[in-house]
């Protein structure tokens, strides 16, 4: 932690102020040309966002002392480690001193600033999954190492701070970047040279106006802090003497607060139900084996087989191909990735068991856009309305054709129709009017080996075909 009176501690104060703006946001890129900014105040909001939900902050400035001193135990273990040689994540979370909800990732035992390690597409993967639990991942980083921007797309927001401007995203989500704080900032005014003239009177009444705003803020901090704490010893106090209070309670009151609670969350996991504890995963389009899957319901991995990929029926189509989608969530289970009702409203919802690496995943994606700029619109809408927290954009221009020339208004009886055999489809509309009605979402044609397999199960010709048209 930063020692009282040094110039880094205000922005740990911060942080805490500026925690709010990421009460909508599951994932968030921290960065600052100054390293100990940019951890400075990711500890403010760590702090802040912690007293209500579960965060954890990753470490990719490398060794950083503020991070280092809060840690807990002495594994030397980090985020390098489990990138680069499999240590579970779960493993290398460790909690942070003074703030059991907020959990540490060091760097590790290697170096963190190379692109392997900022560019990892692992990264969207976990964003995804602290957005289906309502938890916080913040990655503190550099901005001048390589593989930065492709950090910021995979998390999907990026919030800059510091004094000093550096290069962002184009078109990144943006956390409004902090001020200057007050206490870093000020100081006293240099002697005017003899033979200056006084600062004008009004120089001198903003200086007095700005003096008086600051020593408010700091007044109502400071009110803000002693309330806290007055609760907090009044939650302790009331805790510790409740089976007295409960006793002298009426028995029908009594009875009633007494019924049996839902269980406290004892995981020791960071974001459970999601597994984090994968070797870093490959690109499916190199793997060598596919899985044995089934749309109805969550499988195991079986031995390789060497089916080839299907065939494109549509090749051609290449070029209008709505390739582009938001990459919403993923879990190792069908069920845990499973859309809800006001996910599944959303256009071209694509549920999609995909091999990463030796493990099955269920990625879940939503909209079918021919431009970047399209989905990009598409993800800013999602967040607007508050569906997803962070979000970022995949290309995904492969899916099962299942049926095509369908009319507008049979589209969702043939949707719900597939849906009671276990099959999770979408309608895209055609040039002529018509819908084609695909399912899954994928990189490359291998990617789609295991649905093609379950889709045959199913009774079902796999067609795979570059998809196009747009949303419902």
């Amino acid at each position: 932690m930063t020692a009282p009176g040094s110039l880094i501690a205000p922005w740990e104060v911060e942080g805490r102020r500026l925690s709010p703006l990421l009460d909508g946001v599951s994932a968030v890129v921290v960065a600052a040309t100054d390293p100990s900014i940019a951890v400075s105040v990711a500890i403010g909001v760590a702090r802040a966002q912690g007293q209500r939900r579960r965060v954890a902050v990753a470490d990719l400035i490398g060794e950083s002392p503020a991070i280092e001193s809060q840690l807990t135990g002495d594994d030397p273990h980090g985020i390098a480690d489990s990138f680069l040689y499999g240590v579970s994540l779960n493993k290398i979370a460790r909690p942070m001193q003074g703030a059991d909800n907020v959990f540490l990732m060091p760097s590790g035992t290697e170096p963190v600033d190379n692109e392997d390690v900022y560019g990892n597409e692992r990264w969207r993967r976990l964003a995804a999954g602290f957005h289906q639990v309502g938890a916080l991942l913040i990655v503190v980083a550099r901005p001048q190492v390589s593989g930065f921007m492709a950090l910021c797309g995979h998390i999907g927001a990026l919030m800059p701070v510091g004094d000093t401007a550096f290069p962002t995203p184009p078109g990144m989500p943006l956390i409004a970047a902090p001020a200057a704080p007050a206490a870093a900032t000020a100081a006293a005014p240099a002697a005017a040279p003899a033979g200056e003239a006084a600062a004008p009177p009004q120089r001198a009444s903003r200086a007095r106006a700005r003096e008086a705003a600051q020593k408010n803020e700091e007044s109502r901090t400071r009110m803000r802090w002693v309330l806290l704490i007055l609760l907090a010893a009044i939650a302790v106090a009331v805790g510790a003497l409740w089976p007295q209070i409960a006793e002298r309670l009426p028995a029908p009151l009594s009875s009633l607060l007494q019924r049996e609670q839902p269980a406290a969350d004892s995981a020791t996991v960071v974001v459970p139900p999601t597994r984090m504890d994968t070797m870093p995963g490959t690109d499916s389009a190199r793997s060598d084996s596919v899985v044995s899957d089934s749309t109805m319901g969550d499988s195991t991995m079986s031995s390789a087989v060497t089916a080839p990929p299907p065939p494109i029926a549509n090749p051609a189509d290449s070029a209008s191909a709505a390739r582009y989608a938001v990459y919403f969530a993923t879990a190792n289970t069908r069920s845990g990735a499973m859309p809800d009702s006001k996910v599944r409203a959303l256009e071209a919802v694509a549920l999609s068991p995909v091999l990463e690496g030796n493990e099955q995943w269920f990625r879940v994606t939503v909209g079918a856009a021919k431009s970047r700029a399209d989905a990009e619109g598409l993800l800013a809408r999602l967040r607007t309305d508050k569906v997803i927290g962070s979000g970022s954009i995949v290309s995904v221009p492969f899916a099962f054709r299942v049926e095509s020339k369908v009319t507008t208004a049979l589209v969702p009886t043939r949707l719900a129709a597939l849906s009671t055999r276990g099959i999770i489809a979408y309608a895209l509309r055609q040039d002529d009017g018509s819908a084609t009605i695909y399912t899954g979402a994928f990189e490359s044609p291998l990617q789609a080996t295991a649905l093609a397999d379950s889709l045959r199960a199913a009774g079902v010709a796999p067609v795979l075909v570059y998809r196009t048209g747009r949303g419902f």
